[in-house]
């Protein structure tokens, strides 16, 4: 097997498109699937030349990819796994050829036909044993719900789409690979409702009625497309609300009764992931102020402060401690 560079990318946030014509190594493939998913590793066989075609669209909470290309493995390794990877399920639909997916210590056989969700928060592996037809989506696990869970559970079994919710399922992923950049087309937010509300019924077997209130759906969206841009300084409540054509008084409303209001919300998120940063040691690299900024925190005074308050200890003395953990003996 070759060995593709591991790549760490941008991953896609809103509104873009890739096409990749013409690759001829692995490493092309992986770099192209890494900016637009998780970083991931692939290798092909040395015995025959590589070829794969990729397109790929994203917008906030969702990618969608078309791939066409010889056998090759993919490989979602804990080496590679960051703090700062989207939280994502991957879903395939397989088109064309048989695939072998391995996830915590279990093998299944994927056929043609058949649906694939795997949680990449988790090490995986997907051989793809055949030349290969593949339609990849990316889902935000906000946009999931308490359903993620349950997701979660049968992450790595296939699913045949030959009949009910699975073939309706299969049915829209199919159009979307013959036309990826609908994805980042007006209005992506119902493309995002009636996807999400498929996958669950399809991939989880929960029946429509079950499932989350319009109500419960926006919110998710509006969570989603809000943790997808916490490294926006200008976010805010106007912001949100005019991106999802509600007024901030509903925004409000939606958040009431939560934990935390909208502002305390976003608040709590930010510090949540500058102190996971912060803690990280392979970070350490990472200037306090460049960690901060990172999470739309541009004020390091004001986030001293707030870490005081929240943890009981400021940013520096956290980055202090770490340090002195990681040269003690």
């Amino acid at each position: 097997m070759s060995n593709g560079h591991l790549v760490h990318a941008d991953r896609a946030s809103r509104n873009s498109m890739r096409t990749v014509q013409n690759m001829v190594r692995p490493d092309q493939l992986q770099s192209a699937a890494s900016d637009f998913l998780v970083p991931l590793r692939v290798t092909a066989p040395d015995r025959q030349p590589f070829r794969a075609t990729a397109e790929f669209a994203g917008t906030t909470g969702l990618s969608v990819g078309r791939l066409r290309c010889g056998p090759h493995r993919v490989l979602r390794e804990t080496t590679a796994m960051s703090s700062t990877d989207p939280d994502l399920f991957k879903i395939t639909l397989h088109l064309g050829g048989t695939a072998v997916t391995s996830q915590d210590d279990r093998q299944r056989r994927v056929r043609t036909g058949d649906l694939l969700a795997i949680d990449t928060t988790r090490p995986y592996s997907l051989r793809l044993l055949d030349p290969c037809d593949v339609v990849v989506v990316g889902v935000s696990r906000t946009l999931l719900g308490p359903h993620a869970q349950t997701l979660a559970r049968r992450s790595g079994e296939a699913v045949p789409a030959d009949k009910g919710l699975a073939a309706l399922c299969a049915g829209l992923l199919a159009t979307l690979g013959d036309h990826v950049d609908t994805v980042t087309g007006p209005r992506p937010e119902f493309l995002l409702g009636a996807m999400t509300n498929l996958l669950i019924g399809a991939l989880t077997g929960i029946p429509p009625e079950h499932m989350e209130t319009p109500s419960g759906s926006h919110i998710d969206r509006i969570v989603a497309y809000t943790l997808g841009d916490l490294g926006n300084e200008k976010l805010c409540v106007k912001s949100v609300a005019a991106q999802h054509r509600i007024s901030p008084r509903r925004l409000h409303q939606l958040f009431r009764g939560r934990e935390r209001t909208f502002t305390e919300w976003v608040r709590h998120e930010r510090l949540e992931r500058i102190h996971r940063d912060l803690a990280d040691p392979a970070q350490s690299n990472h200037t306090i102020t460049a960690i901060a900024r990172r999470w739309g925190v541009p004020n390091t005074s004001h986030l001293a402060r707030a870490m005081k308050k929240k943890y009981g200890y400021t940013a520096a003395e956290l980055r202090r401690s770490v340090t002195s953990s990681a040269t003690r003996p």
